[in-house]
C-alpha cells in the first residue's frame, strides 16, 4: 500500500527540523571524537578560515594550522574565483579556489616550471616591470603565468618583490626577493 505524499512530507519535516539536525550533529561529533577524528575538525576550520581570509585580502600570510606555521599564498584569479595555496613543505602545496565565499579544494599537483624555453627571459621581464609599475604578469611559452608585485622596501634603492608562478591557477612556485640598485 503506497504512503500518501503528505505523510512523507510530514515525516521528512520531522526528521530534518533544526532541533533534530542539532542532535544528529552532536552525535556525529561524539562519534568522531571516539574515533580520534576530532582534531581534524579544528584543522579543517583553521585552514578554511585562513584560505577565506587570504582570498578576501588578496595578501599572502602565515597562519598556524594543526600546530605548525604555514604560508597561505594568494595565487590570483582563475576562472572567476580566487586561487589560494597552503604550503605544507618546501615544494608541497594544497590548492584551493574560493568562489562566492566557498572554499573548494582542488586536489591537484602542479607541474614543475623550468627556466628553459625562454622562461628565464619572461621571469626577468616580469620582475623588471613589477619594479617599474608595481606589478606585472606574463604567460610563458609553456602556459605558466608568471606574476610579480613589489611589496615596498626598507631602503629607497631596494624593492621587495613577490614572484608567483602558476599553472591553470595552481601555485607552482613562489619567491620573495629583495632587488636593489635597479632603476625604476
Amino acid at each position: 500500500m503506497p504512503v500518501p505524499r503528505n505523510v512523507l512530507l510530514w515525516l521528512n519535516n520531522q526528521i530534518l527540523n533544526r532541533e533534530n539536525l542539532m542532535k544528529i550533529r552532536k552525535v556525529l561529533v561524539v562519534l568522531m571524537g571516539l574515533c580520534g577524528l576530532l582534531p581534524l575538525i579544528g584543522m579543517a576550520s583553521e585552514a578554511t578560515d585562513a584560505v577565506l581570509e587570504v582570498a578576501a585580502t588578496r595578501m599572502s600570510t602565515v597562519v598556524r594550522v594543526n600546530g605548525q606555521n604555514v604560508p597561505v599564498i594568494y595565487v590570483g584569479q582563475a576562472d572567476g574565483c580566487d586561487s589560494v595555496a597552503i604550503q605544507h613543505a618546501a615544494d608541497r602545496y594544497e590548492h584551493f579556489r574560493v568562489c562566492d565565499n566557498r572554499v573548494i579544494p582542488r586536489n591537484t599537483v602542479s607541474p614543475s616550471w623550468t627556466e628553459e624555453d625562454g622562461g628565464r627571459a619572461v621571469l626577468a621581464a616580469v620582475v623588471s616591470n613589477s619594479i617599474l609599475y608595481g606589478e606585472a604578469s606574463q604567460t610563458d611559452s609553456n602556459g605558466y603565468l608568471i606574476s610579480a608585485r613589489t611589496l615596498g622596501g626598507l631602503r629607497n634603492d631596494c624593492r621587495n618583490v613577490e614572484v608567483i608562478i602558476s599553472y591553470d591557477g595552481d601555485l607552482v612556485d613562489r619567491a620573495l626577493k629583495s632587488v636593489c640598485g635597479k632603476s625604476r
